[in-house]
Parts: structure tokens; sequence; C-alpha cells
């Protein structure tokens, strides 16, 4: 996969959610607009009483904080989605490193987010107790977790995803751990017998190796990232 196909995959699938955020805040901000007309012809006496007039204020209550949900969801989307067009960047030398593991696992999760419910994958960005700062462009660690995704979804997805910035024996790097689902065992196996994981794939050198002991929890090593493999 290259830079392209990645930030053509990621981007399209931000821009499914971006549509569907503005069309849940249109809808309840018509709604939350409704529901006020409403009350304002209930206090001046030309409708029901005091239980309308209650459960209406619930209703525009709810309607309003559905649309503050969807716009804290939208600038989180956009956000992302912007960090995405930076990351792009990197080929021409710009914001070529270090980047921020912490911010790249929590931009990649809401970036494929619409194709990892497809998938029936839940993706999840790990809470990270100080920042990890990796010297690779950032764009190669979004490809990276990308065809992490694409092996788990290559059996059937239905797992949990968990991708958490840290550090083995001082490398920066990103912890995967496989967690609960129906294709758990699957998705474990997909990911051992990854070419990722023997280093046979071209621009790969062992970059996804198993976390001291075997098990569900593997390291993405990015010093083992080639960039110029794209």
């Amino acid at each position: 996969m290259n830079t392209s196909q990645c930030t053509a995959r990621l981007l399209a699938s931000a821009v499914h959610d971006m549509r569907n955020v503005l069309a849940v805040i249109r809808e309840s901000a018509g709604l939350a607009q409704d529901l006020a007309a409403l009350a304002d012809a209930s206090g001046s006496g030309k409708t029901g009483g005091n239980s309308d007039a209650a459960a209406g204020q619930q209703r525009l209550g709810l309607a309003l904080t559905e649309v503050q949900r969807s716009v804290g969801q939208g600038a989180a989307l956009a956000e992302a989605m912007d960090y995405l067009a930076q990351s792009g960047g990197a080929e021409s030398g710009e914001h070529g490193g270090p980047c921020d593991l912490v911010r790249v696992n929590r931009s990649f999760c809401l970036l494929a987010a619409r194709q990892a419910r497809a998938a029936q994958i839940n993706l999840v960005s790990g809470e990270s107790a100080e920042p990890v700062w990796a010297a690779v462009p950032p764009m190669d660690v979004l490809r990276a977790l990308l065809e992490i995704f694409d092996l788990c979804a290559s059996v059937g997805g239905q797992v949990q995803l968990r991708f958490t910035a840290g550090r083995r024996q001082k490398e920066e790097g990103i912890v995967v751990e496989v967690l609960e689902g129906a294709n758990r065992e699957l998705a474990l196996a997909a990911m051992t017998g990854s070419p990722m994981l023997s280093g046979m794939r071209p621009g790969w050198r062992a970059a996804l190796m198993p976390w001291r002991e075997q098990g569900p929890r593997f390291f993405l090593s990015l010093s083992a990232c080639d960039s110029d493999a794209a």
C-alpha cells in the first residue's frame, strides 16, 4: 500500500462519517427548532398544559445534547482529517518527523472508524502515561496501522484492536493488542503469520513483533519502517 492509497482510504472513511455527523446535526437542530416553536405556542396559551410543556422541554434538551455531541465528534474528525493532510506532506520533505504516536493512534481510530464498522472491528486508542515521539513520518505509521487493520479484516473482522504508544527495550513504537471478539484467534493467527512479522515483505524488516511472549499482544517497531517503499 502506498501513501496515496492510504490517504484515499482514510479520507473516504472520514468523509462518510462527517456526512453522518452533519446529518445528525441538521435533524437535531430542526427538531430543536420545532420544539422551541411549540414551547412558544404553549406559553401563549395556544396549546396543551404543563405536562406537554415539560415533555417538550425534555425533548428539546435531548435534541440540543445530541447537537453538542455531534459537534464534538465533527470537530475531532476535522482535526484528524487536517492531520492526515499535513502528514501527506512527508513525501515532499514536510512533516517528516518526529511524530506524536499518541496523536497518530487517536487520529487513525477516528479516520478508519467507518471502515472498522463495516468489518465489525472496534478500534481503540489506548491511554499513554506520557507523550511518545518517534523519528518517523506520521504517514508511515498510519500506513502500518491500516495494514494491521487489513490483516484482521481479511479473516472476517469481529475483533477489538487497541493501539497504544509505548516503548520496548527503549525503542519507540506501538503496542497492538487483539482483544475480545468472535474472530480473535483467527486475527491472532493472521498477525502471527504476516509478512510484517517475518520481515519478508519488501520495505519492512520484522516490523511487527510478539510482545515478549506468545499472546494477544504485538509491538509495531517503527525503526523498521521504510518510508522509501511507497
